[in-house]
């Protein structure tokens, strides 16, 4: 089983193997704002649970068992934002928030929200829902 912490470092190695093909240590301790100490357990933790294989010195690659979780955190991290970001949060506090949610909320409520981004996606181009609900905040904003 997977902690909170464990997930982070995950989706952080999963997001910099994206955007520059390699991962360092020295990245991930950026990418989180933690030490590369912190980040050598970290990755000796994920190692011994077979989610990526890592040489000292050198760089770290997912395993398939690694990968597989790592782009389900992702998606639920992506889907979770836009979910957010349609009922109104910034994007900014969206990327925040969906960190929070994707590790406190039940897996029901995750299952929910996914499923209900997962609809809106079905839906026609013409559906004014998003619309109105946005001249619906703004509205009661105004009260």
């Amino acid at each position: 089983m997977t902690t909170r912490n464990m997930e982070d470092y995950l989706e952080a190695i999963w997001n910099l193997q994206s955007r520059k093909g390699y991962i360092k240590v020295k990245d991930i301790a950026d990418k989180l704002e933690v030490t590369r100490p912190s980040v050598s357990e970290m990755i000796k933790k994920l190692a011994e649970n077979n989610y990526i294989l890592y040489e000292k010195y050198g760089g770290i690659v997912f395993t398939d068992k690694g990968k597989k979780l790592a782009r389900e955190i992702k998606r639920r991290h992506s889907l979770l934002v836009e979910f957010l970001k349609i009922i109104g949060v910034s994007e900014e506090n969206a990327d925040q928030d969906a960190c929070k949610l994707e590790h406190d909320v039940s897996p029901e409520t995750i299952n929910c929200l996914l499923e209900f981004i997962e609809f809106v996606h079905l839906l026609p181009d013409n559906s004014k829902w998003a619309e109105n609900f946005q001249k619906y905040l703004k509205k009661k904003d105004m009260l």
